[in-house]
């Protein structure tokens, strides 16, 4: 058995040695003559040698377009069996591109391997595909309006929310002209997320040196959250308008506060029964609650309010009273009352004007704006719809305003 084994591999061997390297040669000659075909889907096309005043229609800013193409492969068997999408890039000399519209015509020379391994340009025999149209367009510049629209979700408990600044941007943006100018058209709107500011962050913001009003609270926009879609760049961008860096979230801190001196109250006679009730026919009689002090009638009940801030009460404090409205017992059994603000348009001048000169100077200063000028005039208006007056955290201020004759008389329930 063993001289039979020794004579298979020694006898003649080096006839059997060329036949063997023979037979090798041959297989991989075969091997590399198939020509096997492949579709490649979603393959990335890649711009380059753009001119400076041209930009192409779904351009990236990574110089790939945002439309893919599918290939169809031809080459030989062991190279094309490998190949698997993300392998290839089309790759297209756009200083060969004479005209604005352009039909691709991609070649193995247009194909990049991103596989080392892979040689496409000594192993691709042929290269189809669908059809793809290059659409060149002047590259301008412009400035795009950003909306910033009112925040989504709740505010920290305790807190409220009053208003965002600014509540427009202009993004600087670069692109073909037909997208910049339909994008500018349309504008861009962001908004924030109020769930993702946590009480812990709103208590931790102190008031600038020196100002005892710390309940209205001014949250700064973090700069991860200061970026912005571009539709045709299919990417984000961070907000390049300066005004930008001082984009902010003002809260109100909710807290009672104290009124903390009486208030005048009067009686409101409507004219159209002035005959009947007026002055020397129905008047205010003073009690435990009302007291005359040198003629005027003064409320001396302890009030307070809420939802509101510091600096609108500080304000409107001395322009407080109460009015009672006249009418007959057959029209009434109780009188009605109401909470009137005198002269509201100077306290609004005021309120505003306090603010402005009261703006933190140097990095985070906010420049003098009608915008933000209307933004806290809307701000004390609303405040002025939501006045009410409490006579404790859990009670508001309720008047029965009897009449007994000639006189009327007021009790604080």
């Amino acid at each position: 058995m063993e001289n039979m084994i020794s004579d298979f591999f020694l006898k003649n061997w080096q006839r059997k040695a060329v036949a063997l390297v023979t037979a090798i040669i041959a297989w991989i000659f075969v091997n590399h003559s198939i020509i096997e075909t492949k579709v490649i889907p979603s393959v990335p096309i890649r711009v380059i040698n753009l001119p400076a005043n041209k930009t192409v229609l779904g351009l990236l800013p990574n110089g790939v377009l945002s439309k893919r193409i599918t290939l169809t492969l031809s080459g030989t068997k062991d190279v094309i069996s490998e190949l698997e999408p993300g392998d290839i890039v089309v790759v297209i000399d756009a200083s060969t591109i004479d005209r604005d519209e352009w039909i691709l015509q991609i070649t193995k020379k247009n194909l990049v391997s991103l596989n080392p391994s892979i040689d496409l340009v000594h192993h691709i025999t042929d290269v189809k595909h669908t059809e793809y149209i290059l659409k060149l367009s002047p590259l301008v510049t412009d400035k795009v309006p950003i909306t910033i629209l009112p925040p989504t979700g709740t505010p920290p408990s305790n807190y409220e929310f009053l208003d965002i600044w600014p509540q427009r941007l202009m993004q600087t943006i670069s692109g073909p002209e037909e997208a910049v100018k339909s994008l500018k058209t349309k504008g861009l709107e962001i908004s924030f997320d109020l769930n993702q500011i946590s009480k812990k962050d709103l208590d931790a913001i102190k008031p600038p040196h020196g100002n005892i009003l710390d309940d209205e609270i001014t949250f700064l926009i973090p700069a991860s959250w200061k970026q912005i879609g571009i539709p045709f760049h299919n990417n984000v961008e961070e907000f390049n308008d300066p005004e930008a860096e001082f984009l902010r979230i003002d809260f109100l801190r909710k807290e009672f506060h104290s009124i903390d001196k009486a208030i005048p109250i009067r009686v409101f006679y409507p004219l159209v029964s002035i005959d009947k009730l007026n002055p020397n026919t129905l008047f205010l009689v003073p009690n435990d609650h009302v007291q005359n002090e040198k003629g005027i009638f003064v409320l001396k009940t302890p009030l307070f309010l809420h939802d509101v801030s510091q600096l609108f009460v500080d304000i409107i404090r001395e322009n407080l009273e109460i009015a009672i409205v006249a009418a007959t017992k057959e029209e009434r059994s109780s009188l009605e009352w109401s909470v009137e603000i005198i002269n509201p348009h100077s306290l609004e001048d005021a309120y505003v004007a306090f603010l402005f000169s009261n703006t933190t100077q140097g990095k985070n200063a906010v420049s003098y704006s009608k915008s933000r000028e209307k933004m806290l005039r809307k701000r004390f208006r609303e405040y002025l719809q939501k006045l009410t007056l409490y006579v404790s955290p859990e009670k508001k201020l309720h008047l029965d305003n009897s009449m007994d004759g000639n006189s009327i008389k007021v009790k604080v329930d």
